[in-house]
Formats: C-alpha cells, sequence, structure tokens
C-alpha cells in the first residue's frame, strides 16, 4: 500500500513543549509507580502493627490480662502503629490518582503530537512508504498497554494484606494459637433477616473494652449497666430545682437533646443537636464544669443541611442516648451521623449510617457488646441491624431487617444458654446472636404499633410494649406470648420489671402496674402529666419522672405509695442516671447534679 508521508514539524515551539510535557509526565508515572511499589513491599516488611515491642507486651498481656497499665501501654503503642498504617494507606490512594493523572496527560499529550506536521509533497511513483496510519495505532495501542499494565501492577500491590490489624483482640490475646490465618477467615455473605449476616473483618485490634464489674460500677448506656436496676444506694428523696435546694450544681449544655447523660468514672457524657449542628460534651462529675466540647464534622457521607431528615419536636436532632465501653464514647444523630471519641475528646471515627427516614427522627440508643457497637436502624427502607468494630467503625456484620421504623433499642440479655439482643419493630420481636447478627427467632406480636420502649428481660420472659395496640410478655425458651393486654399501654417510656411488678408511665399521664407474670393489674396511679423518661429502680425504690420535671419517687409492692414527688422546676424527658448515692438528671436546658 501507498500512502501519502507526512512530516512532522519538530522545530516549532508548541511540539517541544508538548513533547517536554509527554516525557515529564511519563517519569512522573514512572516515578510515581515506583514510590507506591516501594512503600508496600516496605510496608509489608516492616509490618508497624507486628513490632516485637507490640507482640512482647501482647504475650505479657495473656500471662496477666487483669494488668491496667500494660493494657494502657498496649493501647498507646496500637494507636502509634494504627496511624502508621493508615498514612501509609493514605499514600497509597493518592499515588494512584497521582499515577491515574500522569498516564492520562502522558497519552494525551502524545496524541496532541500528531496534529503538528509539515504540507505533505505530491504523490510520486518513489518507493512505497510505510503505513504511518497504521504505525501510529501500533503506538497508541503500546503506550495504552504499558499504562495499563503500569497501574495494574500497582494496584495490586497497594491491596490491603493480612495482618494482625485485622484481629480483634479476643482473637489477639485468646486465639493465636490457631494462627492468624484462620482467625481472619471468612468471606462477605449477603445476609437477609433469616439468613447468615454479611460479615467483614475488622481494619484495626480493638482495644480492650470494660469488663462486666466496672460497667456495673458505672452508667455505660440507657438504663444503665443493668436495664433500669441501679446499685445506687442512699439516693436523694427531696429536692427543688427552682430555689435550688439540694441541688449540687447546675450546668447549662449548649445544645438541645432528648438523649439520657451516662457515666464512666469522674466523666458524664452527653450530645446535643440542631438543624446545622451537632456536638458531644464531657462534664466533670464532682464539679459540673464541662471540660470538653467536640463539634461532630467532616463526617464522610453525611448529607448537606438542605438534604438533613425532618424530625419531631418530640424527638429532635440528638435523642438517641450515648454509649461507651470504658475507653471510647460513641453518640448517633438524627441525620445518620456516627462518631466515637476517646475520653480526651480526640475524635477516634465518624461515619455515615444514611439517611434514617423515620416519621419522628431517629432515636434508637446505642449499645455496647464486648467489642462490637450494636445499632438498630430501622427506617422507612432498607432497615438493618449491624455490629461495628469499637476501636475502628468498621462493619463486623450487618443483617437486613424487613421491618419499618422503630424507635426502640436493641436489648442484650442471657436466659442461661447464651447470649442474645432483641430487637422490636411493628410486627416482629426478634432475637440475634451479637456476636454476628445471625436470626435465633422471632415472635409476630405487635402488628400496627408504633413502638418506643425498650424491651426488658426479667422471670425468664421479654417485656415488649407498642403505643396503643398492646404489652405483652413472651417466653424466651418457648417463644410463646405468655400474656398480653391492650388496656394500659407505656407507649414511649420502657418499663421497669422487678420482682412480680410490671411498672410503666403512660405516655399522656399515669403510672401503670400489672402483676410480671400473669399480666393482671396491680394498682394504677394519676398524674398531671404523662412520661417521656424510663423508670430506674435503686436502693428499694423507684425513681420515674414526669415531663412536668417532678420526679415520683415510690416503693414496687401491692399499693402506689408515693414517698414523695420533688419538683425539677424543669421539663424532664431524658431519664435519669444514678451513681453512687447521687442522681443526674437532663432537663431541657440544664443537667443536674442531685445529692451530696
Amino acid at each position: 500500500m501507498r500512502v501519502v508521508e507526512y512530516e512532522k514539524n519538530t522545530q516549532s515551539l508548541p511540539y517541544q513543549l508538548i513533547k517536554g510535557v509527554a516525557m515529564v509526565s511519563g517519569v512522573f508515572a514512572l516515578l510515581v509507580c515506583a514510590l507506591l511499589i516501594a512503600n508496600n513491599l516496605s510496608l509489608k516488611k516492616t509490618d508497624p502493627i507486628h513490632s516485637p515491642a507490640l507482640q512482647r507486651l501482647v504475650e505479657e498481656l495473656k500471662t496477666n490480662p487483669n494488668d491496667q497499665a500494660l493494657r494502657d501501654e498496649i493501647r498507646e503503642l496500637d494507636q502509634i502503629s494504627r496511624r502508621a498504617f493508615f498514612t501509609s494507606q493514605h499514600f497509597n490512594r493518592t499515588a494512584i490518582y497521582m499515577l491515574l493523572g500522569g498516564l492520562l496527560v502522558m497519552v494525551i499529550a502524545f496524541k496532541s503530537l500528531e496534529a503538528y506536521t509539515a504540507l505533505p509533497p505530491f504523490p510520486d511513483s518513489r518507493d512505497p512508504k510505510e503505513d504511518l496510519a497504521e504505525k501510529a495505532a501500533w503506538a497508541r495501542k503500546s503506550i495504552t498497554s504499558v499504562g495499563l499494565v503500569l497501574v495494574g501492577f500497582a494496584l495490586m500491590i497497594a491491596l490491603p494484606w493480612e495482618s494482625t490489624l485485622d484481629l480483634s483482640e479476643a482473637e489477639l490475646v485468646e486465639g493465636e494459637k490457631e494462627g492468624a490465618a484462620e482467625k481472619t477467615e471468612g468471606a462477605a455473605v449477603a445476609s437477609t433477616s433469616k439468613d447468615a449476616p454479611a460479615v467483614t473483618k475488622p481494619a484495626v485490634a480493638a482495644k480492650p473494652a470494660a469488663s462486666a464489674e466496672e460497667r456495673l460500677k458505672n452508667w455505660p448506656g440507657f438504663l444503665g449497666p443493668r436495664a433500669g436496676l441501679a446499685e445506687a444506694k442512699g439516693l436523694p428523696t427531696t429536692w427543688d430545682g427552682e430555689k435550688s435546694e439540694g441541688i449540687r450544681w447546675k450546668t447549662e449544655i449548649p445544645l438541645p437533646g432528648f438523649n439520657s447523660p451516662i457515666i464512666w468514672e469522674d466523666k458524664i457524657f452527653l450530645s446535643g443537636a440542631d438543624e446545622k449542628t451537632r456536638e458531644v460534651y464531657c462534664v466533670d462529675r464532682e464539679s459540673g464544669k464541662i471540660l470538653w466540647t467536640k463539634k461532630v464534622e467532616k463526617v464522610p457521607g453525611s448529607p448537606s443541611v438542605e438534604d438533613n431528615p425532618e424530625v419531631n419536636d418530640d424527638t429532635g436532632y440528638a435523642a438517641a442516648t450515648m454509649v461507651t465501653d470504658g475507653v471510647r464514647v460513641f453518640a448517633i444523630f438524627s441525620n445518620g451521623d456516627l462518631v466515637a471519641f476517646d475520653f480526651d475528646g480526640k475524635q477516634v471515627w465518624a461515619k455515615n449510617l444514611g439517611i434514617p427516614e423515620n416519621p419522628y427522627g431517629y432515636s434508637s440508643s446505642l449499645v455496647v457488646y464486648e467489642n462490637l457497637l450494636l445499632i438498630q436502624y430501622d427506617r422507612e427502607e432498607n432497615s438493618f441491624f449491624t455490629g461495628l468494630d469499637v476501636a475502628t467503625g468498621q462493619k463486623r456484620w450487618q443483617t437486613a431487617r424487613d421491618f419499618g421504623p422503630s424507635w426502640s433499642t436493641p436489648l442484650v440479655f442471657n436466659a442461661g444458654e447464651r447470649d442474645e439482643v432483641v430487637l422490636v419493630a411493628d410486627p416482629m420481636v426478634v432475637s440475634y446472636d451479637p456476636k454476628n447478627g445471625k436470626e435465633l427467632w422471632r415472635v409476630e406480636c405487635l402488628e400496627g404499633g408504633e413502638i418506643a420502649p425498650m424491651p426488658v428481660y426479667a422471670n425468664g420472659m421479654i417485656y415488649v410494649a407498642a403505643d396503643y395496640v398492646k404489652v405483652a410478655a413472651i417466653d424466651v425458651k418457648k417463644h410463646e406470648v405468655v400474656w398480653e393486654t391492650s388496656d394500659m399501654i407505656p407507649g414511649i417510656a420502657t418499663p421497669l420489671v422487678t420482682g412480680d411488678y410490671f411498672i410503666g408511665g403512660l405516655g399522656d399521664g399515669g403510672i401503670i402496674c400489672y402483676n410480671a407474670k400473669t399480666g393482671e393489674e396491680v394498682w394504677m396511679a394519676d398524674t398531671d402529666d404523662g412520661f417521656y423518661a424510663s423508670p430506674i429502680l435503686a436502693d428499694g425504690k423507684v425513681y420515674l419522672a414526669d415531663r412536668l420535671g417532678l420526679m415520683h419517687i415510690f416503693e414496687p409492692g401491692a399499693e402506689y405509695k408515693e414517698l414523695s414527688a420533688p419538683a425539677l422546676g424543669e421539663v424532664i424527658v431524658s431519664t435519669p442516671a444514678a451513681m453512687g448515692d447521687t442522681l443526674y438528671i437532663r432537663g431541657m436546658k440544664n443537667l443536674y447534679r442531685i445529692g451530696p
């Protein structure tokens, strides 16, 4: 084939500039590729998580698991190691974008060089010329192929690799004999509400969570460590908030929130939010001084203010109560933002779970189980129940739920055979294995109910309630309804079950007491206002605050005998926390310490 030969105008300034750009971008891409490969090979070789110091400390912890100083040292070294790991991963992501950009510029520049040609000569009968079109196509294919090979090789090198970083603390301390390969085994499995949920490996080792004994000494989440049964003794029964009588201190909280305070040792945690701002507060338990305030911002995936879901005035933007594992504190808000801070206020991780489309707004409180953060995320569509690694926020498992909105909170309990976690939503009560999210059993008994109260476990039964529908008691062994009533129903406040008595505050006013074993009404007491706060039992007395700010204090029994009804002088919708001989109550504007 004879073709007309085009001679490139290689002496022009544009040609030289584009050629220079092409050469520089090519060298740049090669350099970035080399750095990317070197970074990953170096990381694999040195592996910050397998440092001799960390391995030595982990071995020591096996022989002395109660050494708190050793645990703190492991935490500090673990944090340094994780920071090094994630810095390297950030470099990988940035380098890949730079590599792709360099290759793209190089290809465009070489392509542009073809435009700079001299005028073609007249056709002649000289020797046949080379097929330049075919040659140019071959050159383009070669450049593209080389680029793709470089990118593919770099991506392959940059893929995640297995490390101690991928193991939970329980696996580190108790399961190393089985080998790291066995510990991190398991592929993600598609999840349905009845099938095994998707399980993914955590990205970093979880820091040691608090023991059961430590939790009992504190107030780590909604309703404390034992679902409303407090260890406190000698709590006050008289005070007057308006006259500041019996009030140790009162602290104004900057932003509103319907969540209840949680306590760990000398620190109180609570959250607040409005349409634009979300904050977490740490308050000194002794003085009432706000130790730190942290804004929740720059959360990956967080919606804009315009896209935030609408909330009901009775729910607000920060209704869900926080939780702590004794190392970190966790908070969730109405727009789906979820955040973890350490006790010094440093953000550990943050993520958005997707907008929770609920008619009243999101209010399911958070729960910690071992090294998992359990979240009930019931909404209009795509509801799910998930367990996240407390140290990283990474998904360990997630189970789809075929239910609509619910405002209830998960309940972890043990009936003697295994740990279970119960979730309630119209129309089902469903039990799951908290370790992996696999469904264990379900009972349909709350059809048509708007469910806010948290389920309660006592007497071998799970007690549930749905406003305007019923109260039901379910045998956890037989998975059958033992009794139910549609008369007086605690619609918002979680009921309290102690001995033979089921006690609940009614949303429209009044306190109801049923026989917890038979469902028969024991007594009914009238009140001037309804209840959003849940009752707690401390030192043989029930403390139940109504919305007017009156604390109804009485002993559980066959008759209602009110001991006192002190007034806070401020609306109360949050459940009080009790530690030692002191009550901590959140009003609409202030946090109070009541007691010595």
